[in-house]
């Protein structure tokens, strides 16, 4: 939803079968020689935007992609100009912060955020101006 308001143009929601990753492949290369059209491949997470760079390159399309979440794979993809950015949503600090929060409102009584808005781990966009900054806690999976 959160591309479909912020981008121009239209938008489409291919979805795939996450746990098969050649069929991931086979179905994104389809919809690609399919429709020549498309500019940008917008995935929800980095093994399948890894996934989405070879079926741009199977499909001789000259669609970008883009995704959510990082890892260190998505790092050098990123320098390497095979991926343009990756919203870097910080799960790791997700899962930190939200138990965290549960602590501190069970022993003293906290609201992070003053207990009214989301508490934001992100996001921020990781392209190659700032990727080195983030590439060593890609590196031990914090990222």
């Amino acid at each position: 939803a959160g591309v479909k308001k912020t981008f121009k143009g239209k938008t489409t929601n291919l979805y795939v079968n996450g746990t098969n990753m050649p069929s991931v492949k086979s179905t994104i290369t389809a919809k690609l020689k399919q429709d020549s059209s498309i500019d940008y491949v917008v995935t929800l997470g980095a093994p399948f935007a890894l996934t989405s760079v070879q079926s741009v390159d199977d499909a001789g399309s000259k669609a970008k992609v883009a995704t959510f979440d990082l890892n260190k794979e998505m790092v050098k993809a990123i320098e390497d100009g095979d991926i343009q950015f990756a919203v870097d949503q910080q799960p790791y600090l997700q899962g930190y912060l939200s138990v965290d929060a549960l602590w501190l409102y069970k022993t003293n009584g906290n609201f992070s955020g003053g207990g009214q808005e989301p508490v934001l781990t992100g996001p921020a966009f990781v392209d190659k101006e700032n990727v080195a900054d983030i590439a060593k806690f890609a590196a031990k999976g914090t990222r």
